[in-house]
């Protein structure tokens, strides 16, 4: 491969998979509705190396050639003089490629105080990226529905059934965006393993065609089952997380907190089907976790609210994980403590019925989080003991009775006595 072309210095941020990988997918498809199938396939599109997303080709000496590149940034912000010296990285890159064909596109996903012929005005190098009806933003929460619209058009551009099926596009939708976040995966294992991140990137680009040729595929093997409702639950848990970085950005977030919520997310998505199940359910440990069809995934799917109130508030307020990676603490008296998405408040009500439903889930699906910890972390709930307030160990038959002893006196903590013991 070619030498590595002026690397990205975010490349180490997950975030880049979230916002910028959907962003990312939209001008996939944008390109499949504009462009003939022979150009398409000489085309790739490189996620997170020379910027947060490029489109390049190679030339006769297999050497990256960028046509495109691409910033983008989900602040909360419109004023002009946040993004001002990022327009002018974004210039001086573009000038260093040496490559006059170049263009170089800046996405906002808030309208800016100043117009994109203002902005060009002052940085003639680079083009506020438009949308559909010339929008020069793109709301986080308008991304899905622009992604939407250009797959449809895709289909009936390329005569494929199911373009007035909703069913069909929410389907391809998911696969197509599990081919960006699977090659997020896949360089950041191989950082993982010791290559550098940024050549780990360079190398790895993803195909146009390999978009076209999804979208033609017969989707009858993407059913809605056990694979394609855990699909719907890790976009939703990647979606929730950018939400809750994007509104934490308003009241100011520290880098090393946003780094550390990174690693978190790179793990969650990194885990195996099997893996991620079980971490569902730790999480949850007061519900079944159960997703083989519609009604399992409707009734057991994760909640904006639990996540955003209660877990991701955990882990960004408690200290980095020191449980082997994963998520979890050890304190200075070698006590273990797990983060949960319980939001109840601490009457005793509450404190009563949120320990009978983990005993209840804990008897029937043997979770691995009581057995292996001392304190659930919760926003604001405190049980000294969940077994003696539940009162159920009267209802365990054996051989479980000897497992539940040794949990029994497992406790809820809220999260600012935990910052207390956890973080000193």
């Amino acid at each position: 491969m070619a030498k590595q072309l002026l690397p990205h210095t975010a490349i180490s941020t997950w975030s880049g998979f979230l916002y910028q990988g959907r962003v990312a997918l939209y001008h996939v498809l944008k390109l499949l509705n504009e462009k003939n199938e022979p150009q398409l396939n000489e085309l790739y599109v490189q996620i997170d190396s020379i910027e947060d997303f490029s489109i390049i080709t190679y030339n006769d000496n297999a050497e990256v050639t960028p046509i495109t590149i691409h910033q983008v940034k989900a602040i909360k912000s419109e004023l002009y003089s946040t993004y001002k010296e990022d327009f002018k990285k974004l210039e001086t890159k573009k000038i260093k490629l040496g490559n006059l064909n170049v263009n170089a596109f800046f996405h906002l996903a808030v309208k800016n105080e100043q117009t994109k012929d203002e902005i060009k005005a002052r940085h003639p190098q680079i083009e506020i990226y438009c949308y559909e009806d010339n929008e020069e933003f793109c709301p986080l929460n308008e991304i899905d529905s622009k992604i939407r619209n250009q797959l449809t058009l895709a289909l009936v551009k390329y005569n494929i059934i199911g373009h007035d099926n909703v069913r069909t596009i929410e389907i391809l939708y998911d696969v197509l965006e599990k081919i960006v976040s699977d090659k997020v995966v896949h360089i950041h294992s191989l950082n993982h393993g010791g290559i550098k991140i940024g050549i780990a990137a360079y190398e790895n680009p993803i195909p146009l065609s390999v978009f076209l040729n999804v979208i033609r595929e017969d989707i009858s093997a993407n059913i809605q089952n056990e694979s394609y409702f855990e699909r719907k639950i890790r976009a939703n848990l990647n979606r929730y997380y950018q939400e809750y970085c994007f509104e934490s950005d308003s009241i100011g977030i520290e880098p090393s907190v946003k780094d550390k919520m990174d690693h978190y997310l790179y793990y969650f998505n990194a885990l195996s089907s099997k893996e991620f199940k079980s971490f569902l359910q730790n999480i949850r440990p007061h519900k079944k976790i159960h997703f083989k069809n519609l009604q399992e995934y409707t009734d057991g799917s994760l909640h904006e609210d639990e996540i955003k109130d209660a877990f991701l508030v955990i882990l960004s307020e408690l200290k980095e994980s020191n449980n082997n990676h994963g998520v979890g603490w050890k304190c200075d008296n070698k006590k273990n403590y797990f983060p949960t998405t319980i939001t109840l408040s601490n009457n005793l009500q509450n404190k009563k019925r949120i320990s009978e439903r983990i005993l209840n889930v804990a008897l029937s699906n043997m979770i691995d989080v009581p057995f292996n910890s001392d304190y659930l972390v919760t926003t604001e709930c405190n049980v000294e003991s969940i077994q003696l307030l539940a009162n159920k160990i009267s209802d365990v038959s054996e051989p479980d009775s000897d497992k539940i002893i040794n949990w029994k006196k497992l406790a809820l903590i809220d999260l600012e006595t935990a910052k207390i013991k956890l973080n000193g």
